[in-house]
């Protein structure tokens, strides 16, 4: 039998690829929500508040949500409809207490990242979650990206001995391009701008690549002109073994699509791969340059694996994305998920200690 969700969150712009995704589960949205809008459910896709360039054209949004009962409180759809998950979308400084009536009412949670807006929001209600044993679990889904699965594979394996360094970059369109009224890009609701949105996807998957958990950073950040929060970041971070690293991210490209780099070097070998693809970039593949001394590659130390991207399921960026909800809902009721509230308190203790250093000034030891 499959799962019962409830949607919270209609107004943002992952809602149609989402409403995408789980129209391949075998899972029924039975009930859906906006905080405080009655939302029409024939005419869903009228709501065209979303403020990026993440959508599904030609999706019927009321074929997949006509059925549902509808909620304008969070709390009482959690409460009272008769759902296995929660699956939230919605705003960074309420999304913690919705969280929070989830947890108490025994339904589990599949949320947007980085589902609070610090680590304290979120502490209290994971070690309940945890006591409870309801999973809670954020949209980290470059876990199953199978080239990040790849790199983390032949980390554990040793293939390129002690790792030195790794620099990521993950840039996106500038905020003239999207709606700035909108609550992701407001300081109150959300704390950050392109490190607190985008940044997290990397922020999480490269010390998951390494398993190997970012220590302490150091952060600069660029304002706004358009929002109060910021543009972009530069990263500097070590791990707890001592691998150093750097990460750029922001609204920097005057085009939609995005602009990315993952590099990792280490004693006995390097690779070299963009990660990220999406479908705006219109290149079917993704590239991973790896140079190993490894006597099995002396032929050849340097070889290119093309990895093969499809957008059946997930048009916007790729399979990898729906692979990581089919094997949310395979596992929520057990807690064996790709990511788990913990993963994201980390996360959200790495932010917190990167924007004390914008702040401050220096690096910044990441608690816990």
């Amino acid at each position: 039998m499959g799962a019962n969700i409830g949607y919270i969150g209609i107004d943002h712009h992952h809602r149609d690829p989402y409403f995408a995704v789980a129209s391949e589960l075998d899972a029924t949205i039975t009930a859906v929500c906006e905080p405080g809008r009655r939302v029409d459910v024939g005419n869903i896709a009228a709501m065209d508040d979303r403020p990026d360039e993440i959508t599904t054209e030609g999706q019927d949004m009321a074929d997949l949500v006509g059925g549902a009962a509808v909620y304008e409180d969070p709390h009482e759809l959690v409460s009272d409809a008769d759902i296995d998950v929660v699956w939230i979308t919605y705003r960074s400084d309420e999304t913690p207490a919705i969280i929070e009536s989830a947890v108490e009412n025994g339904v589990h949670v599949i949320s947007e990242k980085p589902i609070a807006r610090t680590a304290a929001d979120l502490e209290d209600i994971a070690d309940r979650a945890n006591e409870l044993g309801v999973t809670v679990s954020p949209t980290m889904y470059y876990r199953r990206n199978p080239v990040a699965m790849t790199l983390r594979d032949r980390v554990s394996e040793g293939f390129f001995g002690d790792v030195w360094t790794l620099d990521g970059r993950f840039n996106a369109s500038q905020l003239s391009y999207r709606d700035t009224d909108h609550y992701l890009y407001d300081r109150e609701t959300s704390r950050g701008g392109a490190l607190q949105w985008i940044g997290p996807h990397w922020v999480d998957v490269m010390p998951w690549i390494l398993d190997d958990p970012i220590a302490r950073v150091n952060a600069r950040f660029h304002d706004a002109v358009e929002a109060d929060v910021e543009a972009g970041a530069v990263l500097q971070f070590e791990t707890e073994s001592g691998t150093l690293g750097t990460y750029h991210t922001g609204y920097y490209l005057s085009d939609r699509g995005k602009d990315t780099h993952l590099g990792l070097y280490g004693t006995e070998g390097q690779a070299l791969t963009p990660l990220h693809h999406d479908s705006l970039q219109h290149e079917p593949t993704v590239p991973l340059d790896i140079t190993s001394e490894h006597p099995d590659w002396t032929a050849a130390p340097k070889r290119t694996v093309e990895f093969e991207f499809t957008y059946d399921r997930f048009p916007a960026w790729g399979d990898f994305v729906q692979d990581y909800f089919e094997d949310y809902f395979a596992g929520y009721e057990t807690g064996d998920v790709p990511a788990t509230v913990d993963d994201a308190v980390q996360l959200l203790r790495v932010l917190d200690a990167a924007y004390e250093s914008g702040e401050r000034g220096g690096w910044v030891e990441v608690e816990g």
